[in-house]
């Protein structure tokens, strides 16, 4: 279906480029007028809308797969969920999404909307965990203003450094340093 076709193409230019790619760049990539596109998508905003359902829906697909898969520990279900990106854009630079938040202000709502939440399963998940005894109680809200937090700020100053750092990289670290802290194994027990 050309639709889909669409889609992907413009999935691949908002990894390689970031969201400022023109209607007429995606048009020239997929071989068709900017005419034709445009009866497909009547505008970039619905276009950009239609990618950031996309990429939700299977992030949502994906954390439910987690969080039914037996193989993986309560620790290995929270760290997986918590680092989960869209496929296509795992290797997208970290400042793309600061681009979003600006040029595209509504597109960037329904994300951040979704990145604010998204913590039920996750919270459940913590729950479970403190009452195994394998997460030290704490400060769920907390939790959620500094992963929010962090990853809002570090798009900020990727975009401000023009630093290439992909989105997977960058939350994978953050939530190592969050999960696991920065102090050795060994320290606490030196203690």
């Amino acid at each position: 279906m050309l639709k889909d076709r669409i889609l992907k193409v413009s999935i691949s230019e908002a990894e390689r480029k970031g969201f400022r790619f023109t209607m007429g760049e995606l048009a020239k990539q997929l071989g068709m007028s900017t005419k034709t596109l445009y009866g497909y998508y009547p505008s970039k905003e619905e276009l950009l809308n239609e990618m950031i359902n996309l990429a939700i829906d299977e992030l949502k697909m994906k954390e439910e797969e987690i969080l039914h898969d037996s193989a993986l520990s309560l620790l290995e279900k929270l760290q997986k969920c918590l680092v989960l990106i869209p496929t296509d854009f795992q290797f997208a630079q970290l400042q793309y999404l600061e681009e979003l938040q600006r040029y595209y202000p509504k597109q960037w709502e329904t994300l951040d909307q979704f990145i604010h939440g998204q913590w039920t399963d996750i919270f459940s998940l913590i729950d479970e965990g403190i009452a195994a005894n394998q997460i030290r109680p704490f400060n769920k809200e907390i939790f959620i203003e500094v992963y929010v937090g962090g990853l809002y700020r570090l798009m900020e100053h990727a975009s401000k450094n023009r630093k290439m750092i992909s989105l997977q990289d960058t939350m994978q670290e953050m939530v190592d340093i969050l999960m696991l802290g920065i102090l050795k194994e060994n320290v606490h027990e030196e203690k």
